[in-house]
């Protein structure tokens, strides 16, 4: 039975509460950006993943799929398109060792990031986020900005569950060239369909006087310890790594 987005929400396991489950993970992608350690981001998109898992289970990995489609593209290009010393690999075309390794980089920045995004995204609902920023005194077209990239993501999913449904009852996957084909098709087809229902996202917003402003949600702030001690051990691996 598919599933929409708000409703993994609603239902997963909530680790953080209140203003905290926005704040932490928030806080933890411009920690992990700033210490630019390769270790801290492999220690990040672990402990991310498992805590995606505990709240929203298998959820958590069909979700992860979607940038699998834009991320391991682009550093495949990287690899092969970054001049420098040949790797001697037999193939017609050899990456080279700088682009290799600035792919690499490239992979683990953005699966870490990727993680912490998706656990506030698994966990927290629209109003939680909006509530959080509005409390932090940010301009009003900040917080629509924000939240109106928050809820194409959503759509984003969505829209690839209903085209993964329509080629799975086509045998689109169906071996290895017809699944290379196919997630090819898919990654352009989501790309278009997802700015069209966007589109219909906000003409139904409009149509229900949506003018830039919704109810705040307030509930008191659990789980400082285990935020702390996530914290503490991103640090610490920096420092001694």
């Amino acid at each position: 039975m598919h599933r929409t987005l708000e409703e993994i929400q609603m239902n997963s396991k909530k680790i953080f509460k209140g203003d905290l489950k926005v704040y932490f993970p928030l806080f933890t992608l411009l920690l992990v950006l700033f210490l630019n350690d390769r270790l801290v981001y492999v220690t990040a998109f672990a402990i991310f993943s498992a805590l995606s898992i505990y709240s929203a289970g298998k959820e958590y990995l069909r979700l992860l799929r979607i940038p699998l489609y834009f991320v391991i593209p682009s550093a495949l290009i990287i690899a092969f398109f970054i001049p420098g010393k040949s790797v001697g690999f037999p193939l017609p075309v050899n990456p080279s060792e700088e682009g290799l390794k600035l792919a690499s980089e490239v992979l683990v920045r953005s699966f870490s990031a990727i993680s912490i995004f998706f656990f506030l995204i698994l966990t927290t609902m629209i109003t939680e986020i909006f509530s959080a920023f509005k409390k932090l005194k940010l301009p009003d077209f900040v917080v629509e900005i924000s939240l109106l990239i928050y809820r194409n993501v959503q759509v984003l999913y969505d829209e690839l569950e209903r085209l993964e449904r329509a080629a799975n009852s086509r045998l689109g996957f169906n071996g290895f060239k017809n699944f290379v084909r196919t997630s090819s098709l898919l990654a352009y087809s989501l790309f278009i369909k997802s700015l069209e229902r966007a589109e219909k996202v906000e003409m139904a917003m409009e149509s229900r006087c949506y003018s830039g402003k919704m109810p705040t949600y307030s509930e008191n702030s659990s789980g400082f310890l285990l935020a702390f001690l996530i914290t503490a051990s991103l640090l610490l691996i920096h420092l001694t790594g």
